[in-house]
């Protein structure tokens, strides 16, 4: 026996849609439920949900850098017309077609939106975030809250535009269909009919250009107990001159220095400098090759003031030799 005012759940039919515009599903192109008794029909409503995404802020970071996109999404699903099924003839008939119009409305709202972010195989950005829930948009609103998604740019990842994948699933209501309605006591049974959709939209995000480093050359050694000038040949591999370029120098026992800083002024993308670091070896030092950490302090473009990521500067501590030991010479 059915009660008034109950709400019967058909089975859900899956239509997949790619894209994010022009997302729309209509009664002319997808199949009938088992549970849909279309001779009850008094309309079909033509239109279904179509949600967009946008990164919210800005879309350029550093390489190396940890990010969290906030993604805003927003469902510009339209009404796009109706068609008559049948005409109503009595005053339960008519209380029906009114309900059922009004509830036919929905058709462009999505429910229980499931958002997920990937990259390419070969990308050097990585997404650390799972697939999330981001609850209902109806049409023409946006999520209650954006879409968080933490991504990881590759230190090595070179200055330009990347994709990244958005992909939406969600439940949308296909068509209303009104049972058992009562004009004089304002009562009915409605049968929902439910689909799934899905969605895709590329996101881009930009790698800017920088300043980068790599050590190409060392030459110089020590030996225990004496100091020496340690020559570091550091070449700029980024997209961007840097200015102001000092190399800092921060060795660790057994090493030391009394003048970590070199002043390498300018450099050009592709060019090279030589810092000039003047070491010291503990007497103590044993003999193997030690690495000093070091930092290029330099300004960009913009006048920012900005720090390399560490670079590691082999130094070798050779063992003092029979003749330099007799003689005292090193």
């Amino acid at each position: 026996m059915k009660m008034k005012n109950a709400i019967i759940f058909s089975t859900l039919l899956t239509v997949m849609v790619s894209g994010a515009a022009g997302a729309y599903d209509t009664p002319d192109t997808y199949s009938i439920s088992k549970s849909f008794d279309l001779g009850m029909n008094f309309y079909n409503v033509y239109g279904s949900p179509d949600i967009s995404a946008n990164i919210i802020g800005s879309n350029e970071f550093d390489r190396g850098q940890t990010v969290t996109l906030n993604i805003d999404l927003v469902n510009n699903g339209k009404l796009l017309g109706f068609k008559n099924d049948r005409t109503p003839h009595d005053a339960d008939e008519i209380f029906a077609a009114r309900t059922e119009m009004k509830l036919e409305s929905s058709v462009v709202d999505a429910t229980g939106v499931v958002v997920s972010l990937s990259a390419g195989p070969e990308s050097p950005i990585q997404v650390k975030s799972a697939s999330q829930q981001v609850g209902s948009i109806r049409s023409g609103q946006n999520s209650l809250a954006p879409a968080k998604f933490d991504i990881k740019i590759d230190k090595k990842a070179k200055a330009g535009e990347y994709d990244l994948y958005l992909d939406l699933s969600y439940d949308y209501q296909k068509n209303v269909q009104i049972e058992d309605a009562n004009a004089s006591d304002q009562t009915y049974d409605v049968n929902h009919w439910y689909g799934m959709m899905a969605q895709n939209q590329t996101l881009k995000i930009k790698v800017k250009n920088q300043a980068d480093f790599e050590i190409v050359s060392i030459t110089g050694s020590l030996n225990p107990g004496k100091d020496n000038i340690i020559e570091i040949v550091i070449r700029n591999t980024g997209e961007e001159e840097a200015r102001n370029v000092k190399a800092i120098a921060n060795p660790s026992d057994p090493l030391s220095t009394t003048d970590d800083m070199a002043f390498l002024s300018t450099m050009a993308p592709g060019s090279t400098a030589v810092a000039k670091i003047k070491v010291k070896a503990d007497s103590e030092a044993v003999p193997k090759v030690y690495g000093i950490d070091t930092v290029l302090k330099y300004d960009t473009l913009e006048g920012d003031t900005k720090y390399s990521d560490t670079l590691q500067v082999p130094v070798e501590v050779k063992e003092i030799g029979l003749f330099q030991r007799f003689f005292g010479w090193i």
